[in-house]
């Protein structure tokens, strides 16, 4: 094998300069960036959903429970109890604290309304409050927001014991 059949790389065969590929990877940082801020507003929109969808949920089955009872529930078991009731709802979907961002598309507050300050009973309830975590349309600050059904939800709530 000889040395002589090998041939130098002229002038007009080199490969990228380094500004070609500073060009390219300036690139893509733009175009990833877009697609993370993208993906975080989704994210966000359907986190939103969920949590309206979980609420508009506990919503009916508390209407439901009202017309079938002639009264809004004052306990939790009065929604959870038996999963053949038309008002059932699982045990993990509410409870008695505000939601939060991690747990909030899928978890309720639900809280009885009266007419004036005191314990939470069959004869006092007037309606019921729904809270759900509101992951800010728009891009505002997350709190959460609030769905009242029946009358009196004013400073007057308890939750269901």
């Amino acid at each position: 094998m000889s040395f002589t059949n090998i041939k130098l790389k002229s002038q007009n065969e080199r490969g990228f300069t380094i500004v070609e590929l500073l060009i390219v990877v300036v690139v893509i940082a733009i175009l990833a960036a877009i697609t993370i801020v993208s993906y975080n507003g989704i994210t966000n929109r359907a986190n939103q959903s969920a949590a309206k969808s979980a609420a508009a949920t506990a919503q009916k089955k508390v209407e439901l429970y009202q017309s079938e009872n002639g009264r809004y529930p004052i306990a939790d078991t009065e929604l959870s109890s038996d999963q053949s009731d038309s008002w059932y709802l699982a045990p993990s979907s509410f409870g008695s604290t505000d939601p939060a961002p991690d747990t909030g598309k899928n978890y309720v507050r639900i809280q009885g309304c009266m007419a004036s300050a005191g314990t939470l009973s069959a004869s006092n309830v007037t309606g019921i409050r729904i809270t759900y975590w509101n992951y800010g349309e728009g891009g505002g600050t997350p709190t959460t927001a609030n769905l009242d059904l029946g009358e009196n939800c004013g400073t007057a709530r308890a939750d269901l014991n």
